[in-house]
């Protein structure tokens, strides 16, 4: 997957012959039918760099769609080792972004595959949203727009974040709505500085969905509309207990007592409410937990969970340390207590720590590359976060 592009080969172009037939095909079954409504447009230049926002895993699809055009997306190497994996290695169909190896490496394949003449597509997140806002991304991009040389267009879509929230186990009903934003040839970003490519990203691309659910709502029917909001929600904005909330049907309720029922429109409503959107609450624990962390003393165990499932990754094949370990943060260091030895990663050498799927959370090393599992529904990102605060970094 890592090898260099120099032209189009029969995976690009099986690839475009297959995502034509399936558009066709399947485009008023699949779209139409599925409530995602796409402005279509048809790109004034043959080679671009397509960056969106990404609210759901079938955002890539309905990119191309759009544009009725075949792009190289980048994805995640934990994509190559998801049951159809096989496939992305088979056809080429992705430029994979490998997470213990330097980004230089991914801008020179994503550089390759333009130079061939395949357009390369990118959540610039780099994940799908978790609270319903478009996340940070990195300065490397407006640098990678600006270098290639290629045209550059963005896309944004509302609404699917709250059908497929990143935390929810089952999806909703309710539109999906796709917006065509720009296209900027070669010549007006050659023009720009990279801040000025970013800023414009930033501006094409950013979507909260709560501010547009007050402006024009949609209803978005489900069953179990709360279930799994901890994945992403870990302090009560009640009590300020951190790991003490637990969803069950439309509702998330704390140890204290507190009740916060989520409905159809994505807000939390009733009684004890405090921030009724996952967004504004995510960004308080935020603030409050960073606090928390800087304030306490040297050495001092922060929180603690335990049945965690600890793989060690590994080029070929994933190897199991546990499936019943505990996990504990403490202000210098992060321990995971097995059944036969307890693994301690000092925060000050962790290189990365990162979420994916839902709640995998990922510890990197220079000794080792851990993937943390849960038995429960709990908050990766409570770890992520710690991470970067105690390491003198912003969490965006």
């Amino acid at each position: 997957m890592s090898k260099k592009v120099t032209k189009l080969g029969s995976g690009y172009y099986f690839n475009c012959f297959a995502m034509k037939t399936i558009i066709a095909l399947l485009k008023n079954k699949v779209i139409e039918e599925n409530n995602v409504h796409l402005e279509y447009y048809k790109p004034k230049h043959k080679t671009f760099i397509l960056i969106c926002n990404h609210t759901e895993a079938a955002d890539p699809g309905y990119e191309m769609a759009a544009l009725r055009k075949y792009v190289r997306f980048i994805a995640s190497d934990h994509t190559l080792r998801m049951s159809l994996g096989w496939a992305f290695k088979l056809f080429g169909g992705v430029i994979i972004k490998y997470r213990d190896k330097p980004s230089d490496a991914l801008m020179d394949d994503i550089k390759a595959n333009l130079k061939a003449g395949i357009p390369v597509g990118l959540h610039a997140e780099g994940a799908m949203s978790l609270n319903g806002q478009t996340g940070y991304f990195s300065d490397n991009t407006g640098k990678l727009v600006k270098e290639s040389g290629a045209a550059l267009i963005t896309y944004k879509f509302v609404g699917g974040y709250l059908r497929s929230p990143r935390w929810a186990n089952k999806s909703r009903k309710g539109p999906i709505i796709g917006h065509f934003v720009g296209e900027y040839s070669p010549e007006e970003l050659s023009k720009m500085t990279v801040e000025e490519i970013n800023e414009l990203i930033r501006r094409d691309i950013r979507v909260n969905v709560y501010e547009e659910q007050k402006k024009e709502p949609h209803s978005y029917d489900g069953e179990n509309l709360a279930e799994c909001v901890e994945r992403i929600l870990y302090m009560c904005p009640k009590c300020g207990q951190v790991g003490t909330l637990h969803s069950k049907g439309d509702d998330l309720k704390c140890d204290c007592g507190a009740v916060f029922t989520m409905k159809a429109d994505g807000f939390f409503h009733g009684d004890d409410v405090v921030y009724d959107n996952v967004y504004d609450w995510d960004m308080w624990q935020r603030g409050q937990w960073k606090e928390r962390l800087l304030s306490a003393a040297d050495g001092e165990l922060i929180f603690s969970e335990g049945g965690q499932i600890v793989r060690l990754v590994k080029e070929d094949e994933d190897e199991i340390l546990s499936e019943n370990a505990t996990l504990s943060l403490y202000k210098d260091r992060f321990e995971i207590a097995m059944e036969n030895k307890t693994i301690v990663m000092p925060v000050n050498k962790v290189k990365q720590s990162s979420l994916a799927s839902k709640e995998t959370l990922f510890l990197v090393d220079d000794k080792m590359f851990l993937d943390i599992r849960s038995q429960v529904p709990r908050a990766s990102t409570k770890y992520i976060a710690a991470w970067r605060y105690l390491n003198g970094k912003e969490y965006y």
